[in-house]
């Protein structure tokens, strides 16, 4: 016999079912319209410590919460009809049947538990990775197979002899995109190094079409780079991350000292497209910024000022033969 549900004091239409999520949870970390974190409802039978970010909610399709730990799967199930009906029979309909799982739910369902749990082990492995591959500013410039010691204000140059020669690249300033007259700020690399002086503060790590004048996803033919950078990092510990990285087997390019409080590592994109799914779960979980897996966001050109400061390259890895 199914278990009677109690909606006794939980809100129903016409509330958001957002609302209603809180008021069975009490609290939940919003982090989308449909997805959020909350404590798990049966959080005293876990029997590991939590995390902040152990359980989560959706309320796409099927309203679901998920929790990583496994002792408490009888109350998460139990919670699941309470939110489902609460949700999906506002009108407490006494002939409601709560719908059954499809096989493509249940496949979208058992998709997204996976991509939970490469979050989890990869937030909980940050300090580990901090202690592990500790990489300081001065031992990038140390390490780096290029010396990067010389004129800053050519350094441009050098991350620009990483493309192709023949790859259109836009450098300019973020407004320079969308009319017209911004198709010169798309020029052949070769056409770039003409230039006495580096042309722009940005630079896009990808490779455009050459009547482009709009600094667009689809105005791209090819990436070349993954650009990777945290705002929430100290250096020394971002530059961990990418020695990390280089460990999993991405090839590390180049590392821009962006004359800000951040550092952006670029890394071989034929090197990172395989476990490109997998890297922006990963890389967000380690407190890296998701915007730059955006193809043609725009990042710090070295050789260019910045308040006074020079963008420049703190490492610089070996010419391809």
């Amino acid at each position: 016999m199914t278990e009677e549900i109690n909606l006794a004091g939980i809100p129903t239409a016409p509330f958001p079912a957002t609302a209603i999520a809180e008021r069975i949870l009490k609290s939940v970390d919003w982090t989308s319209g449909t997805m959020g974190y909350c404590e798990c409802p049966g959080k005293k039978m876990h029997s590991t410590n939590d995390g902040k970010r152990d359980c989560v909610i959706y309320l796409d399709r099927i309203p679901t919460i998920h929790c990583m730990h496994t002792g408490c799967a009888a109350e998460i199930e139990k919670t699941n009809r309470l939110l489902r009906t609460a949700i999906l029979n506002p009108n407490g309909d006494v002939d409601f049947v709560l719908p059954k799982l499809t096989g493509e739910d249940r496949a979208r369902i058992t998709e997204r538990n996976r991509h939970d749990r490469i979050r989890l082990r990869a937030a909980r492995s940050l300090p580990q990775i901090l202690r592990k591959y500790h990489w300081t500013y001065e031992e990038m410039i140390h390490d780096s197979p290029q010396d990067v010691m010389g004129e800053v204000k050519d350094h441009w140059r050098l991350l620009l002899s990483k493309f192709d020669p023949n790859d259109v690249v836009w450098i300019g300033g973020v407004q320079d995109s969308g009319s017209p007259e911004c198709a010169a700020n798309f020029k052949p690399v070769h056409e770039w190094l003409k230039y006495g002086r580096a042309p722009g503060q940005f630079v896009c790590p990808a490779n455009f079409k050459n009547s482009s004048f709009a600094r667009s996803n689809l105005n791209i033919l090819d990436r070349r780079f993954l650009v990777v950078e945290s705002d929430l990092l100290k250096r020394d510990e971002v530059g961990t991350v990418f020695r990390f990285l280089t460990e999993c087997g991405l090839e590390l390019v180049a590392v821009v000292d962006t004359a800000g409080k951040s550092l952006h590592g670029w890394f071989d994109y034929v090197t990172c497209e395989a476990a490109l799914d997998e890297l922006k779960l990963i890389l967000p979980a380690l407190k890296c910024d998701p915007k730059l897996f955006t193809p043609s966001q725009p990042v710090r050109l070295p050789g260019a000022e910045r308040d006074v400061k020079y963008q420049r390259l703190v490492y610089l890895g070996k010419d391809s033969v």
